[in-house]
């Protein structure tokens, strides 16, 4: 590590969806809200739509898109895999959470290669005036079964939670359990994560749980 200024900390949370208008309803059913913003994402062949949370968070969901040809690459947050889809089978589900690496120019790059870092691979993408780099595992697969975090650093001084609507939903927590947390713990402290919504349990598999203030009351996604 080259800059005691690097860290990662909470940028988002992902719904997966078998289809963007499937994950729209599920918005609207589940937390009473209209997502809006979002687009195509060359290359990845996936579409999405945003919710914001807290300042600097949103709610992402995102689903393949049927209209981009196929990508030369796996797609992001295990869409092509087995397991995800069969989560998503019978309807949106929160897959994967990302954290915000800063700090120093090339900081995902570092993070991504720290040993034992499933997400170790990091390309370059853009959405309109928006660009980033994300860190993927090689396979697509969700990097701890979902309970370890993707990786993005953005390239540009605006956020996508910057030009969302408050919607009146927030984030109050997310909870992140797998079978030996101490791993997790470890995972975030090579991580330099920070921050107070994100905690740390145990289950006999890999399990995310958020938990959303929305207009209409608490709302708890796994």
């Amino acid at each position: 590590m080259t800059s005691e200024l690097m860290k990662t900390e909470l940028d988002h949370i992902v719904v997966a969806a078998s289809t963007l208008e499937e994950g729209r309803v599920w918005a609207r059913d589940v937390l009473g809200v209209e997502p809006s913003g979002g687009g195509k994402h060359a290359g990845i062949s996936t579409h999405n739509t945003l919710i914001g949370l807290n300042a600097n968070h949103y709610l992402e969901i995102i689903a393949v898109d049927p209209d981009a040809p196929a990508p030369l690459v796996p797609r992001w947050f295990g869409l092509d895999t087995l397991a995800v889809k069969s989560m998503i089978a019978n309807g949106p589900r929160l897959v994967a959470w990302v954290a915000r690496a800063s700090g120093a120019s090339n900081a995902i790059e570092q993070f991504a290669a720290l040993p034992g870092n499933p997400a170790n691979v990091v390309r370059p993408a853009q959405r309109g005036d928006f660009r980033w780099r994300f860190a993927f595992t090689p396979d697509g697969a969700l990097p701890g079964g979902g309970a370890l975090p993707h990786l993005i650093q953005w390239d540009v001084p605006m956020h996508p939670s910057e030009r969302l609507p408050d919607v009146g939903v927030s984030i109050s927590s997310l909870i992140l359990c797998a079978p030996d947390p101490e791993e997790l713990t470890q995972a975030f402290e090579a991580l330099r994560f920070a921050g107070s919504k994100v905690y740390v349990g145990q289950s006999s598999s890999a399990l995310l749980v958020a938990t959303l203030d929305t207009p209409g009351g608490v709302v708890s996604l796994d």
